[in-house]
């Protein structure tokens, strides 16, 4: 479904449309994978390849991937961690609404983005290799109003004592210096003995908030919280912490890290492939490789997609419930399901989600019928997905006030997995 986020714009639960044309899979004589009729009452001779229009993106595969190579292993790596940062709403299911810092860390100065500049400069000294950050909010009526909201974010370091070190003088920093929001005051939360805590009462026009900033060391990874609340909800932040270092300590443990050179006897441990699992390939790709500084070309599992969503809670079920555990993300999304079944409940549920946030629907592309797509105005200007199912695959496309490049993307998408492995 759409990655309906703040950053990509091709969907997960708001990322990208959706459009079905449901296909199955045989093989031409050479081998090839080619798509045939659905299951669904759409067969592929409803589709008029003559008529599509594509613009200029590719129609096929992409070549596989490699190897991650130093240019790109940090991007990879946090691309990974990814699936390894508890998403705010684990912490707190009113926390649904995505917001920005959400990224992927390329390094220590990345870091300013999500506790300030002079937080940035001190993870970089201390020589951060990469890490993942997410932010949401509960949903309020107006965006004066105050919301209570959660930053969870996970650095990795060369070994325990860089990340404790960069703890510490994280929480010096916050203590001592004003860097605008006014200097806090350290604390503890009983229950999070090794955690360093410091807290900030501010005054906005919704009226006083608290916020709390609590620094986890966690063998190589720091854990970083921050939560904030009306003041008189206080307790809520210390709870919304201790929530989040309690399952953030547990999933990181399970994070199949890149070796370091030192973990690794001082010989470079194999990089991973980019796209181990086949899916990226399917993708269409981005023209510009940093349009999503560090966040595409990757492929993501089901939290790591919720991260980006406009709907967290019901992409991670959906793509979890379907066993969508490989999902690409490029210029266009490509979700790959256990079975077909499974790829036309990601289509359906995800349009369901869009239309009962307001889009309506909106004209398949011309010679493509069974993509389904949606449409609304935002203070941005007019948002279009589109999407299109083929055997296991969904096929996601998405833009603002262009929604003929919108039809061919999602037109050549068809076109890609209609090549697509559905043995995969």
């Amino acid at each position: 479904m759409m990655v309906r986020t703040t950053k990509w714009v091709p969907r997960a639960a708001a990322v990208l449309c959706a459009g079905m044309l449901l296909a199955g899979c045989s093989s031409t004589s050479d081998g090839e994978p080619t798509a045939k009729s659905g299951g669904d009452g759409t067969t592929a001779a409803a589709v008029d390849p003559a008529a599509l229009d594509t613009g200029s993106y590719p129609t096929s595969p992409a070549p596989e991937f490699s190897r991650a190579t130093t240019d790109n292993i940090v991007e990879v790596e946090g691309q990974r961690l990814a699936e390894f940062t508890v998403a705010p709403f684990e912490i707190n299911p009113e926390l649904v609404s995505g917001k920005m810092p959400t990224m992927v860390m390329r390094s220590g100065k990345n870091l300013g983005a999500v506790i300030g500049n002079a937080a940035g400069d001190i993870a970089s000294n201390n020589t951060m290799l990469y890490g993942y950050v997410s932010t949401a909010a509960t949903n309020t009526p107006n965006v004066t109003d105050s919301s209570r909201s959660v930053v969870n974010a996970v650095m990795r370091f060369n070994n325990p004592e860089d990340a404790a070190k960069t703890a510490r003088e994280l929480q010096t920093q916050l203590t001592t210096v004003d860097d605008g929001a006014g200097i806090a005051t350290a604390e503890t939360i009983d229950v999070l003995p090794n955690t360093l805590v410091s807290t900030r009462e501010n005054s906005f026009q919704a009226g006083p908030e608290v916020s709390v900033n609590a620094l986890t060391p966690h063998g190589d990874y720091l854990l970083y919280t921050w939560a904030k609340a009306p003041a008189a909800q206080k307790e809520w932040t210390a709870k919304a912490v201790a929530k989040a270092v309690s399952l953030q300590g547990s999933l990181i443990d399970k994070f199949p890290a890149q070796p370091t050179k030192e973990q690794n006897g001082g010989k470079s441990a194999e990089f991973p492939m980019v796209d181990q699992n086949k899916v990226l390939i399917y993708a269409i790709p981005e023209e510009d490789a940093q349009a999503k500084l560090g966040d595409d070309l990757a492929v993501y599992g089901p939290r790591g997609m919720a991260h980006r969503s406009t709907n967290p809670p019901l992409t991670y079920k959906v793509l979890s419930e379907t066993g969508s555990e490989h999902n690409a993300v490029a210029k266009t999304a490509v979700y790959r399901a256990k079975d077909d079944a499974g790829a036309q409940k990601i289509a359906e549920e995800f349009t369901n989600d869009l239309t009962s946030q307001g889009f309506t629907t909106a004209p398949s592309p011309q010679g493509l019928p069974g993509a389904t797509c949606v449409t609304m105005d935002t203070a941005q200007g007019t948002s279009d997905y589109c999407m299109v199912v083929n055997g296991r695959y969904v096929g996601e496309a998405s833009g603002l006030d262009n929604k003929k490049d919108v039809d061919q993307q999602i037109s050549a998408q068809y076109l890609i997995l209609e090549k697509a492995d559905q043995d995969a």
